[in-house]
């Protein structure tokens, strides 16, 4: 189960925005909402995590391989004639 990070309201943000800046530097991801909503998730700039990475690269790959089949498929029905 992942935790969410602590949500404050826009207004609050607006007002305290030096003091957020100085929680992302500690590496403290906070979300803003807007009345009951939340809206967006700030988090600090840095070094993707490991497992985000690895979860991209499998996403290409996977990705690549749909797209090589697809080529080899139009390939086939080129060379049959089909288009």
């Amino acid at each position: 189960m992942t935790l969410l990070p602590p949500s404050i309201p826009l207004a609050e943000a607006k007002n305290k925005l030096s003091e957020l800046i100085d929680r992302f530097s500690r590496g403290e991801a906070i979300v803003i909402s807007r009345h009951p909503t939340d809206m967006a998730r700030l988090v600090p700039i840095g070094r993707a995590p490991r497992s985000d990475i690895n979860a991209s690269i499998a996403t290409l790959r996977a990705t690549r391989k749909r797209r090589v089949a697809r080529v080899e498929e139009l390939l086939q029905w080129r060379n049959e004639g089909r288009c």
